[in-house]
């Protein structure tokens, strides 16, 4: 019966904590604050202990869980609509380096050693602290660096090239399946598609995996079946 009762409670767990990760949206997913942290550590404590102790009440838990949710989102509101409130209960970004040179007192301040600074860097693709202007470290973790203007590299912008507009590319084929949707949004016909596949060698759409319209009006194709490459043959 303990077994049932547990598998029962997988499930509707599950589900319920699907649907509060809906509800609580795009920024929970992301990358995590200490406020969502601590809302997120605190509903898998709380879903945990629901699912190895079959003698706890289900309807207990999934009520702790609904209230938890319901008190982040009300703070979350409460944080976008009063700055007082959203430093009390976050952390506010912290300048780590400031002009090339490390700001010691702020780096005790949050407990942040060089070495964790240096490896973030690092992961950035800065392994020289001269080329940095400021690093801040954000609310969530993440460090945020600025290279000093000589050490950015140049833009067709910086040397007087203008650049055509690039855009989102059109999905027009997925797995075989014509999307009309796609067609309809470029303004472009079946009988289009069909003359552009015949051009590059495509008898029909179920040859295709995927096609894609840029915005240049080129487009690309991924085949169901890629050509095979030769193998190199070993004499």
């Amino acid at each position: 019966m303990g077994y049932l009762i547990i598998s029962f409670r997988v499930v509707t767990t599950f589900l319920f904590l699907m649907i509060v990760s809906l509800a609580l949206g795009k920024r929970y997913l992301g990358e995590l604050s200490i406020f969502d942290f601590v809302v997120a550590i605190t509903l898998g404590s709380v879903a945990g202990a629901n699912l190895v102790n079959p003698e706890s009440f289900d309807a207990n838990s999934l009520l702790a869980i609904a209230g938890l949710s319901l008190i982040h989102i009300i703070l979350s509101q409460l944080v976008l609509k009063n700055r007082k409130i959203g430093h009390l209960i976050t952390l506010d970004p912290t300048i780590v380096i400031q002009n090339g040179v490390i700001l010691r007192e702020n780096l005790s301040k949050i407990r942040y050693t060089v070495d964790d600074l240096m490896s973030q860097l690092r992961e950035k693709d800065i392994f020289d602290l001269k080329e940095v202007e400021f690093a801040i470290l954000e609310p969530n973790g993440t460090l945020s660096a600025l290279k000093k203007s000589q050490y950015q590299p140049l833009t067709p912008r910086d040397i007087g090239i203008s650049t055509p507009y690039k855009g989102l590319p059109i999905p027009l084929i997925l797995e075989g399946q014509i999307l009309y949707k796609g067609l309809n949004v470029a303004d472009l016909s079946y009988e289009w598609l069909i003359e552009k596949l015949t051009q590059m060698g495509y008898k029909s759409p179920e040859e295709i995996f995927l096609a894609l319209l840029d915005t240049q009006g080129e487009l690309y194709i991924s085949p169901q079946k890629p050509p095979l490459i030769p193998q190199q043959i070993e004499h």
